[in-house]
């Protein structure tokens, strides 16, 4: 009975083990790497999955090594995961998330310097939601939310240091008195704040330049 227990309790740690193994082998096949002759860099997952794709959508996918966007369509490998695009300094140049050949979360972009760019939030390919920019001194320029990758609502613009606003309803510029009289305005305002807030106060503790 003793030698019977010792015999599963190995077979199931060779098991664990080799289960263990593979996906870390997956993961690796899932990992690519473009690199340009200019010394710039991209770094990201793709997987091979089956979606249904929808024909107001842009999905980059990955083939004979080359990147591609395509919409309503893919034929390749669609990334998912993270992506991550170097400058020929190796500094970071672009960051964010990819879901199924969409882009999702927070995404970053870098001047060559290692200054923040910008940073905003995706949904499903969409910029949705709060966001700043940056000059290349780290200064941000401007800040605010947007829909449908349009401006919506207070936006706050920086320039030497006098802040100016701006108001706007998917787009279209509005006046400060149409703004104030939009409840959705007003109740979108302190979340839009409270995001923004979150992002400069990781400012400090940003990614730095990383050698791939």
């Amino acid at each position: 009975m003793a030698t019977k227990r010792i015999f599963y309790i190995l077979l199931f740690l060779i098991i664990s083990t080799a289960s263990q193994a593979q996906v870390r082998e997956l993961a690796i096949f899932r990992r690519f790497t473009i690199a340009v002759e200019d010394g710039s860099k991209s770094i990201f997952y793709a997987d091979k999955i089956k979606i249904s794709p929808n024909s107001d959508k842009s999905y980059t996918w990955y083939e004979s090594n080359q990147l591609h966007t395509t919409m309503g369509g893919y034929a390749g490998k669609l990334l998912n995961g993270q992506f991550t695009q170097y400058f020929p300094n190796k500094n970071l140049s672009e960051q964010g998330l990819y879901v199924k050949g969409l882009k999702q979360g927070v995404w970053r972009k870098w001047y060559i310097n290692g200054n923040l760019k910008n940073e905003s939030e995706w949904m499903a390919n969409i910029e949705e939601g709060p966001f700043v920019r940056y000059d290349e001194q780290g200064n941000w320029i401007q800040r605010g939310y947007l829909k449908e990758g349009k401006l919506h609502g207070s936006v706050e613009n920086q320039d030497k240091g006098t802040v100016s606003y701006q108001y706007f309803d998917q787009g279209q510029e509005i006046t400060k008195e149409a703004y104030q009289n939009n409840n959705v305005f007003r109740k979108t305002g302190k979340l839009i704040g409270n995001q923004i807030n979150k992002w400069f106060r990781k400012k400090e503790n940003q990614p730095q330049a990383t050698t791939p």
